[in-house]
């Protein structure tokens, strides 16, 4: 991780280095504890401004506020904020595959925030940013699953939307159910441990009318421990969608 820079100081005098304030601020990531890891992140930014992963695992932590947040203005505020870090961890390192995806992520939480235009305006930025983010690490498994979801939903436009986008925005790239299934089972093919690709494929599977293979990745996932803020909620959703298919 480079060289350590000494500064930040602890109790009585002591101090601790970048990668100590690192390391500590991936256990709180760990331990599903974003306001906390942010704490010892934005401290090692201090010490190494120019360190790009240190400034996207800024992004990640405002981000991860901002999901479990239920003010929608404190939780826009969040992903604005964290927006700014990972344009910032970009530009630092254009090759950072991670930090692009995050604002493929930040542009989907602003589009649940905005209007029917302003969505589709962002959708665009979510596929332009997920497909670089896929140029750069074509293995990368969460750049399937943006990608993924992005054609699961985009497929599901209605003409007015549709006209919408043609007129005013000059057109989306093509959207399709097959493809949405295609880069989620990649997802999982990169990270068969991540539950959540094991969801949203799941879900792509139950838009395609494969309810078996639906059924099957739903309980999939049931199978697999949430290591991830979002992974319970993600889990929540298999159950009702489980429920919800045997009950009908």
């Amino acid at each position: 991780m480079g060289s350590l820079f000494w500064g930040a100081t602890i109790g009585l005098g002591s101090v601790v280095s970048t990668d100590q304030l690192v390391k500590e601020g991936l256990k709180a990531e760990q331990d599903m504890q974003p306001l906390v890891a942010l704490e010892s992140f934005s401290a090692a930014a201090k010490l190494r401004p120019e360190d790009a992963f240190i400034q996207q695992k800024i992004a990640q932590q405002l981000s991860d506020a901002a999901f479990v947040e239920t003010d929608p203005d404190e939780r826009m505020r969040l992903a604005k904020e964290a927006m700014l870090y990972a344009r910032r961890a970009v530009k630092l390192d254009p090759q950072s595959a991670v930090a692009r995806l995050s604002i493929a992520v930040l542009y989907g939480k602003f589009a649940v925030e905005g209007n029917a235009r302003t969505r589709l305006e962002y959708a665009r930025q979510i596929h332009e940013n997920a497909e670089q983010a896929l140029v750069i690490d074509p293995q990368y498994a969460w750049g399937y699953h943006v990608l993924g979801k992005w054609h699961v939903e985009l497929s599901q436009l209605g003409f007015g939307a549709r006209a919408i986008v043609n007129l005013f925005l000059g057109g989306l790239p093509k959207a399709s159910v097959a493809q949405g299934v295609q880069s989620l089972e990649k997802a999982v093919e990169f990270e068969p441990d991540a539950l959540s690709h094991w969801v949203e494929l799941g879900f792509a599977y139950q838009r395609a009318e494969r309810m078996d293979e639906a059924v099957g990745a739903w309980e999939k996932a049931l199978q697999l421990p949430a290591l991830k803020i979002y992974d319970e909620p993600a889990k929540q959703r298999a159950t009702a969608a489980l429920v919800e298919q045997r009950q009908g």
